[in-house]
């Protein structure tokens, strides 16, 4: 019997610990990257007037807006790297895959490039580079804010 009570202790404790590997090694990063996608879908919600507008807005802003996008694409790539298994693990918690990750984050150091200059096509650039971060990362953007209009 006393033998029993200490399988059953031992086989739990390495239960657990399994447990925990999986847990901090596997499903935290995963999710860490899926922060970050949200993290991202907020910021070009947030900042979009800023991304949009050419250069119109103050200095300070827009500095703060490049800084964001940029750091946001930094954290991208490297909770992208944080993921172990990535192809494995992407699709069983069906995050982006590798090749569209490394798209939105090349994007998103454009759109971070951009937010200071103030030419006419600055809006049509940035609504591609908002367009393929979205269609990258699975975030939704309606027909109305693609560019040009209707198209996918």
């Amino acid at each position: 019997m006393a033998w029993t009570v200490a399988l059953t202790v031992v086989f739990g404790v390495i239960i657990f610990v399994l447990g925990q590997l999986v847990v901090s090694l596997i499903i935290e990063p995963a999710q860490n990257l899926r922060r970050t996608i949200a993290a991202i879908s907020h910021a070009l919600i947030e900042r979009a007037n800023v991304i949009q507008d050419g250069g119109l807005s103050t200095k300070a802003v827009m500095d703060e807006t490049s800084a964001e996008l940029r750091k946001l694409s930094s954290q991208l790539q490297s909770r992208f790297y944080m993921v172990p298994l990535y192809r494995i693990t992407a699709s069983v918690f069906r995050l982006p895959a590798a090749e569209k990750i490394r798209a939105a984050s090349g994007a998103l150091i454009g759109l971070s490039n951009s937010i200071v200059q103030s030419r006419e096509s600055v809006y049509k650039i940035n609504s591609k580079r908002v367009q393929i971060v979205c269609d990258s990362l699975g975030i939704y953007l309606d027909e109305e804010n693609r560019w040009p209009k209707g198209e996918t």
